[in-house]
């Protein structure tokens, strides 16, 4: 008994040193609350709305934003516009409807005298518009490629060749054939001018005429580009790298020469022409209001201008536009030498940079003159800047 008692107690006494010896057990740990990220103090609402962006759209012959009542769809018209000042009883000026014209072209035909072709955007809304007169295959060349209607009172012989080698008669609206085309105005009549000095047109007699007239199409799909490469009109107006160029003088023969005057404040070119009749030079105005014609443009190329050959009698002038050749720009009283190119009469007229690429000028939005001068008076050409005409 003894001894049984001795073994209990002594495996109690085991018991109790393990339980002195193991580890004591911890209550379990409630769980950290996770510590708040602060977040930056802006709200992410979507970028604001941008207007979106307008459509560059220029019209064909300025460059200008086309309006609202542009003519899409419809072909410009160019229409063959007298120039003669010799006499009283010869003399054309002052002619009717220039002031509205969109381009102005001149160039010189027999015996010196120069002729201009009007161009217009939309001919629904010409105004009186004349002398209307003769074709030249000189000019038609320059728009032939473009295929506008084309409104003159007879063709020379080398013109009728242009038109029937290039099919045109269905943009073609000759006062000879068409009798609605325009009439003989009274207050040409009234001046005691020749006769052949007094047809005028009108957008209303054109439209009439083309309504009337069986083939005529004055339709068009869009124009691939404008007639020069102009800067953008949302953009800033380019400044010339040139000289300033306060005047210029364009000498077309001894008796026909335009001279262009820098105008600050209009930010214009204002034209002039030397008369025989007038024995000076005399502002150009039109004679529907009075207006001196101005210009944003001045474009002056040179090339050889001689008589077609068997032509010698009635002294047919041929502009050769086959080689390019030199010339000059003018905009915002600044100038600017160039080249030129056109090649046969269905390629288009390149007012380029004598550069190795031949890049396009970037002419400015606006109306533009035109003038295509003989070699033979380059000598007489000439610009002029400010303190040249102060001395």
């Amino acid at each position: 008994m003894k001894q049984l008692l001795c073994i209990f107690a002594a495996l109690v006494a085991a018991a109790s040193l393990l339980t002195a010896c193991a580890k004591p057990q911890r209550a379990p740990q409630k769980p950290r609350p996770a510590e708040s990220v602060q977040q930056p103090a802006y709200s992410e609402s979507a970028p604001p709305e941008q207007p979106p962006e307008q459509p560059y759209n220029p019209a064909l012959l300025t460059g200008l934003e086309k309006g609202p009542d542009y003519p899409e769809g419809q072909r410009f018209t160019a229409v063959m516009v007298n120039n003669i000042s010799e006499t009283r009883v010869q003399q054309a000026r002052p002619q009717a409807g220039l002031s509205e014209a969109d381009v102005l072209v001149e160039i010189k035909v027999e015996g010196g005298i120069t002729r201009f072709m009007a161009l217009y955007e939309n001919f629904k809304t010409m105004p009186r518009v004349g002398p209307v007169r003769s074709a030249r295959d000189q000019f038609f060349q320059l728009i032939l490629p473009l295929r506008p209607m084309y409104v003159h009172v007879g063709a020379s012989s080398v013109q009728k060749e242009y038109k029937a080698n290039y099919d045109y008669d269905d943009f073609d609206l000759d006062g000879d054939s068409i009798a609605s085309l325009g009439h003989r105005d009274q207050e040409f009549i009234s001046r005691g001018v020749a006769r052949e000095h007094t047809f005028v047109t009108s957008g209303k007699e054109i439209t009439a005429s083309i309504e009337n007239s069986s083939g005529k199409n004055p339709s068009v799909t869009p124009y691939k580009s404008t007639l020069f490469d102009f800067v953008r009109y949302d953009e800033p107006a380019r400044v010339l790298n040139g000289s300033e160029a306060e005047k210029i003088d364009i000498v077309h023969s001894d008796g026909y020469k335009t001279y262009f005057t820098w105008d600050a404040a209009q930010n214009k070119y204002l034209m002039s022409q030397y008369s025989r009749a007038a024995g000076g030079v005399v502002p150009s105005v039109d004679a529907n209001n009075s207006q001196q014609l101005t210009f944003d443009n001045v474009i002056v190329l040179f090339t050889d201008i001689h008589v077609y050959p068997g032509h010698e009698k009635t002294d047919l002038q041929k502009v050769v536009y086959d080689h390019g050749g030199v010339g000059y720009y003018f905009s915002g009283g600044r100038s600017e030498e160039i080249r030129w190119q056109k090649g046969p009469a269905d390629q288009v007229l390149r007012i380029v940079n004598d550069d190795a690429q031949l890049s396009n000028v970037k002419v400015n939005p606006g109306k533009t003159y035109l003038a295509v001068v003989d070699l033979d008076k380059s000598s007489e050409f000439g610009y002029y800047p400010p303190q040249a005409q102060q001395q």
